[in-house]
């Protein structure tokens, strides 16, 4: 078994777990010992566990040593655990490395029934945080992570409301829950989830008087009065030292929050943080694996996966636009390929500027563009694949004008439903047309109406010749 192994797979017992070294160093800690020794995992690394347990450690010794696979109570030392007293009882594997885990059982003695009833307090909450991992693990998406975080953590602290705030610094947004103080929150005052974020640490407000030893500058104790809300508590989301947001729940009467409350929201705030930092690398490698890195456009399986939906809708008569710039290997020979990428991103999006935005446009491989949309008829398609030249020929900044871009332009237009003709034999038949224009010697658009028919558009300034007067040719 390996430190991974411990974190994922005793990390989440329910009961309180440490991996210790041969001279009983704590190595790594559950979020269940987390949570009943009142410190965050860094601070158990690294201290001895018969600290942390509050035993002597001459008897943790004779404990460990005997292995007891049925568990030995450590009775001689009792722990001090929310006021009270409590027996240890432990349990001990031995695994490589010279390290061994160790799972106890804190039995609370029966002090009351004040002590009865924060170790039911204190097991309903770990049951929480550990039914929370399971279902936050189990998100995808921010939203829907939000309105589990916000009903999770209003549920464990019985709030009023709770809001849920994501977002990159200085722009968090209310992605779930209930803002209580937003309707009475001054416009010039700092975003509240900015202020937690800001603060990096769990923030607790117990009565409105206190309010302004958080913000004193903003007049925040007359904030909570105007909103009716008497105590807050909030956490910053912050995992990895990147600011997610923050979340905080509000309660409409005094609350008094115990040693417990500012561990459970640290706790929550872990759990969100690590399931966001998975969702936007997943939304990070979704935007990788269908857009193209330079331009910004749909990438080829994008751009397939988009007409497959559209020959399910269309009914009117689809044209296929292949685009291949002219002159392009000169500049990425001359200039080098950043100057070829700045090319392409001023194409990109010219060519985004031609078109409607429910048109499909892709850059489908090297210096190659499609587009494909729907249009009235052949001339239709072939003026807007001149408009599209004119575009791409303009002189683009830094280009020297020895090396001019054009393009050449195929064109392939269904003769009836689209249904009737899959998008993709059009792809065919338009780059068909466009290596037709090519032979041709470029800069012109070429349609394919089952013979290739050149239709020669290279005007060198066509802006100002009428469409129809380029289309009469044909």
């Amino acid at each position: 078994m390996t430190d991974t192994d411990f974190g994922e797979v005793a990390r989440m017992q329910p009961f309180p777990r440490a991996l210790i070294d041969r001279d009983h160093v704590v190595l790594d800690a559950n979020l269940a010992l987390e949570v009943w020794a009142a410190r965050p995992a860094g601070e158990l690394v690294g201290l001895p566990l018969a600290t942390v347990l509050g035993v002597d450690d001459d008897e943790l010794s004779a404990a460990l040593a005997t292995g007891n696979p049925g568990g030995i109570r450590l009775g001689t030392t009792a722990h001090g655990y929310q006021g009270t007293r409590s027996s240890v009882v432990i349990r001990a594997v031995r695994i490589s490395g010279g390290r061994t885990i160790v799972a106890f059982d804190p039995e609370l003695a029966a002090v009351g029934e004040r002590t009865q009833a924060l170790g039911r307090r204190e097991s309903d909450r770990l049951q929480l945080l550990l039914s929370a991992s399971v279902a936050f693990a189990k998100t995808r998406s921010e939203p829907e992570l939000g309105e589990l975080l916000s009903e999770t953590a209003r549920r464990a602290f019985n709030a009023t409301a709770c809001s849920v705030h994501t977002g990159a610094p200085g722009r968090y947004e209310l992605v779930a829950g209930e803002n209580l103080l937003a309707s009475v929150w001054p416009a010039d005052a700092p975003p509240r989830a900015g202020m937690t974020v800001e603060l990096g640490r769990v923030v607790t407000i117990e009565s409105p008087d206190d309010a302004d030893q958080v913000a004193p500058d903003i007049g925040l104790s007359d904030i909570f009065r105007r909103a009716g809300v008497f105590s807050v508590i909030g956490a910053p989301i912050i995992e990895d030292g990147t600011p997610f947001g923050a979340f905080a729940c509000y309660f409409d009467q005094p609350r008094t929050f115990d040693d417990q409350a500012v561990p459970l929201a640290e706790a929550l705030a872990e759990l969100a943080g690590q399931v966001l930092v998975r969702l936007r690398l997943e939304q990070r490698l979704r935007r990788a694996a269908m857009l193209d890195d330079v331009t910004g456009l749909s990438n080829r399986r994008l751009f397939d996966q988009n007409l497959q939906r559209r020959e399910r809708a269309q009914t009117g008569q689809v044209a296929v636009l292949f685009v291949d710039l002219d002159g392009f290997k000169a500049v990425n020979d001359s200039l080098g390929h950043a100057a070829g990428d700045e090319v392409l991103r001023v194409v990109a999006e010219r060519l985004t500027r031609i078109f409607r935005a429910e048109d499909e446009i892709a850059r489908y491989g090297g210096d190659e563009f499609v587009v494909a949309l729907q249009v009235a008829d052949t001339s239709d398609a072939l003026e807007l694949a001149d408009r599209a030249r004119a575009a791409i020929a303009e002189p683009i900044e830094g280009i020297p004008a020895g090396l001019t871009i054009t393009a050449s332009v195929g064109i392939a237009i269904t003769d009836g439903p689209a249904a009737d003709q899959p998008v993709d034999y059009l792809i065919r038949l338009a780059d068909q047309a466009m290596y037709a224009a090519k032979r041709s010697g470029g800069d012109q658009a070429v349609v394919h109406r089952g013979h290739l028919h050149s239709q020669d558009l290279s005007v060198r300034d066509p802006a100002p010749v009428a469409a129809r007067e380029r289309v009469s040719g044909a």
